[in-house]
């Protein structure tokens, strides 16, 4: 049931119900209000004061209660900036974190959108809460690898891949530089989150070997790799040396969510029209641990590379 605050007319009602020597019980029942409240102004009616006073008192009461506005210390507005603009953390990454921690200062995702709203926190300093949008009616439907294993084989073969529990369950994409003329695979586990980037170039065979190449420093780990049919993959058969190859059904970019949100975040580093063949692969490795190294709420604020230590024991599979 909704509160609803006394008026300086209803006080007015009370007290002539009071001068009158109406009960309490039938005042509320007359007025609709709740019978302690009436007591209430009656004791303060008795009191002597007037309905001036008992309304004014009301009021100071009023603009006291209620829950107080959270004061971070200056300390804490620098490390909230520092996250939002150098780590590129989200506000309810920064706020499950510190739950997570149990940090002395720290309050809720909403409470720290209000203090952007009330202009503490730079807005400017936020990432974008778009989200990416695809056409319906996709040019490349058909899909340009043929004769491949299907996501649906896959489910059959692991029927406990949704479970997202198990590491070594890959998806894996590219991401396209300027003129379409340089690349970068972004592989990602479904269980940790953790993300692998590596340096190619656009040509399939070098695509396919330079996940070859990673893939087999850990092949003992491997359990599955999704792939998008983008022309890069049509080599594939060089991948199963290590990983057992699936690809997503045409135009279904969904199946591979996990990876496809992880490019569009892997894009406030790399943007589109940038030429990726001047980033060496230890720069790739910056940017790929500086994600790994974000709270992730699906994770319950852990980091990828926190998951990925307690799966498998290792520090970094980045190569």
């Amino acid at each position: 049931m909704s509160y609803k605050h006394i008026t300086i007319d209803q006080l007015t009602n009370i007290e002539v119900n009071f001068r009158n020597g109406v009960g309490r019980r039938d005042c509320a029942r007359r007025m609709k209000l709740g019978k302690d409240k009436i007591c209430s102004y009656y004791k303060q009616f008795e009191c002597g004061l007037s309905v001036l006073e008992v309304y004014n008192n009301y009021l100071l009461n009023r603009a006291s209660s209620g829950r107080k506005k959270i004061v971070f210390s200056e300390v804490k507005l620098k490390y909230i900036e520092e996250k939002l603009s150098v780590d590129q953390w989200s506000l309810d990454a920064i706020a499950g974190r510190d739950k997570l921690e149990k940090s002395t200062e720290r309050c809720s995702t909403a409470t720290l959108y209000r203090m952007v709203d009330d202009g503490i926190i730079d807005v400017k300093l936020l990432l974008r809460k778009d989200k990416k949008k695809y056409l319906k009616n996709n040019p490349k439907k058909e899909g340009l690898v043929k004769d491949v294993n299907t996501i649906h084989e896959r489910n059959l073969k692991h029927p406990n891949i949704e479970e997202k529990d198990e590491f070594g369950h890959f998806e894996g994409d590219t991401i396209i530089g300027k003129d379409h003329a340089s690349a970068v695979i972004t592989l990602d586990d479904r269980a940790s989150k953790y993300r692998v980037l590596l340096k190619s170039e656009r040509k399939s065979e070098e695509t396919c070997q330079a996940i070859t190449n990673w893939s087999s420093t850990i092949k003992e780990l491997l359990k599955s790799l999704t792939l998008d049919r983008g022309s890069e993959f049509a080599k594939w058969k060089l991948i199963e040396e290590n990983v057992e190859v699936y690809f997503g059904d045409p135009g279904s970019p969904c199946q591979r969510g996990l990876n496809e949100h992880n490019n569009g975040i892997t894009r406030r580093d790399l943007p589109k029209g940038t030429d990726l063949s001047i980033y060496t692969q230890e720069q790739l490795n910056e940017i790929a641990e500086k994600i790994n190294k974000k709270p992730r709420k699906i994770l319950g604020y852990k980091t990828a590379k926190e998951v990925l230590k307690e799966l498998t024991g290792f520090d970094t599979i980045l190569v």
